[in-house]
């Protein structure tokens, strides 16, 4: 950018916000915060601005989040499975199996309705 733009109220407000963040990180002192506090509500142009942040860490890009919202759901859709799994087996083991039926059905509905409910295409054949 061209430091000789002239700087906009928007401009100023996100350079106070980035002194706040790094006077209240320990990086700036009070002195040095009300200094260029002032100097940034004073500034007029874009390389005014830049000067008073020119000595400061520039902030981290914020993460991504370490799984995606569907890997997400398909372990949630495992611990539910697994859970099943577990009421199934012991119903089973207490010797009443017929009981144990609906749980399976609870089970494959689930997994559908995570699914979408979509049904995987078939690739047709070369005749």
């Amino acid at each position: 950018m061209n430091d000789a733009l002239r700087a906009a109220d928007r401009d100023r407000d996100e350079v106070l916000d980035l002194l706040r963040e790094h006077y209240a990180q320990g990086r700036l002192t009070m002195e040095e915060f009300d200094e260029r506090s002032t100097a940034a509500t004073s500034a007029r142009t874009l390389g005014d601005l830049r000067a008073l942040t020119a000595d400061l860490p520039v902030a981290a890009a914020p993460r991504e989040p370490a799984w995606s919202a569907a890997r997400m759901r398909w372990i949630g859709l495992a611990g539910v499975a697994a859970l099943a799994t577990v009421v199934l087996a012991g119903v089973a083991v207490a010797g009443h199996f017929k009981f144990a039926f609906p749980v399976w059905l609870i089970v494959l509905v689930a997994v559908r309705r995570a699914h979408g409910g979509r049904r995987i295409p078939r690739t047709r054949r070369a005749r």
